[in-house]
């Protein structure tokens, strides 16, 4: 449906452009990891210091880095797979699924962070959580329309 110029496939479009923008920006941060957590721990007030924690932090940002570029990968290749209309295919119930679990690990991840390193890091995990149920009813939600269709065509 177009409303004054903009349309669906712009929309998808622009995200696709969004995403490859935060895979660049994930692996510049991603590369910077060392000089970030001295910045953080020299200029925040943790509950902790010292190398264990610094270390602790390094190995927390890797991970999530890791489970980012996955959950980003897989949202490129959802968003790639709308704009070439299939819509209702199990690869996108499988790349919601897959995205859903990056963010709980990314919340179970930054729980404990948040309470024994730095509280900011509980937000991260809150946040991941939530972001994991929406994701998690978008892939109930399409995963019932692909049992649909498949019911469907296989009726006609």
């Amino acid at each position: 449906m177009k409303q004054g110029g903009w349309d669906e496939h712009k929309s998808i479009v622009l995200t696709r452009y969004v995403v490859a923008l935060a895979i660049v920006v994930s692996a510049g941060m991603t590369v910077c990891g060392p000089w970030l957590v001295q910045w953080l721990m020299a200029t925040h007030t943790l509950a902790h210091t010292g190398p264990a924690v610094e270390g602790a932090l390094l190995v927390l940002g890797y991970l999530c880095a890791a489970l980012a570029f996955w959950m980003l990968f897989n949202l490129y290749r959802f968003l790639r797979r709308l704009e070439q209309g299939q819509v209702f295919v199990p690869q996108t119930v499988q790349a919601l699924r897959r995205i859903s679990w990056c963010c709980t690990w990314a919340a179970v991840l930054c729980l404990p962070a948040g309470i024994w390193i730095y509280l900011p890091f509980v937000f991260l995990a809150v946040a991941a959580g939530f972001m994991a149920l929406l994701v998690r009813v978008l892939k109930n939600a399409f995963e019932q329309a692909v049992r649909m269709k498949d019911e469907l065509d296989y009726t006609i």
